[in-house]
């Protein structure tokens, strides 16, 4: 598997925010979000065998993996590694992001899926038949839009409504960190776009959560 790098930190989004975790960020994506904050792992890393993976996140000592990228789904073998992490017995979690546009099968306990599909702010096409054959078909998942503008919003909400009986509860709304905007200001604009969305807020368990690690300054 392609790993641009390892590393420690808090888990700083969705709902497991402020978990310390084990970060195995992947280093491949196809996407070129137009604001992605982590470019460098577009095209980056080295080859790690599962067990290398296996062996450095038994050595953390830490109960909580996050499996992020670039974009794990595209890693033919990101399956048999959250299976064999799974199998650990020191750890607890195992947090698999991505952005839904590439659908895989992961059958293993542990498995926490967040879905993290992007708006049109970030310049690419929202993958809604690929999101809804993972709602159909994994049990639990966690769902968490990235948000910056109101033609964002608007999108995201056509797609809930759309598709209400298969959404996930609670529904994530992630201010986008924009290099134009400082983020606390982004964050309590996107407040304010939500705050009078009364049917969205009434009919879906919204919750806005930052990304922490932005405002904290840690990576």
């Amino acid at each position: 598997m392609r790993v641009c790098e390892l590393f420690e930190s808090l888990q700083g989004e969705g709902l497991t925010i402020g978990t310390p975790s084990f970060f195995i960020r992947t280093g491949r994506c196809s996407l070129r979000c137009l604001f992605c904050d982590t470019k460098y792992s577009w095209d980056s890393g080295r080859e790690y065998s599962l067990t290398e993976l296996r062996l450095l996140v038994e050595a953390s000592g830490l109960p909580d993996v996050v499996i992020t990228g670039g974009e794990p789904f595209e890693e033919e073998e990101l399956p048999l590694l959250v299976e064999l992490l799974a199998g650990l017995p020191s750890v607890r979690r195992i947090t698999v992001e991505t952005c839904g546009h590439i659908y895989r099968e992961i059958r293993a306990e542990k498995l926490h899926l967040v879905l993290s599909p992007k708006p049109p702010t970030m310049g690419v096409n929202f993958p809604g038949e690929t999101l809804l054959k993972f709602f159909k078909t994994y049990d639990e998942l966690e769902l968490k839009y990235t948000l910056y503008s109101r033609e964002d919003l608007e999108l995201i909400e056509d797609f809930l409504f759309k598709n209400r009986s298969l959404i996930p509860r609670p529904v994530v709304l992630q201010p986008l960190h924009h290099p134009e905007e400082p983020y606390p200001e982004t964050c309590r604009r996107v407040w304010e776009m939500v705050r009078g969305r009364r049917e969205l807020l009434s009919s879906f368990e919204i919750r806005i959560i930052p990304q922490v690690h932005k405002l904290i300054g840690i990576k």
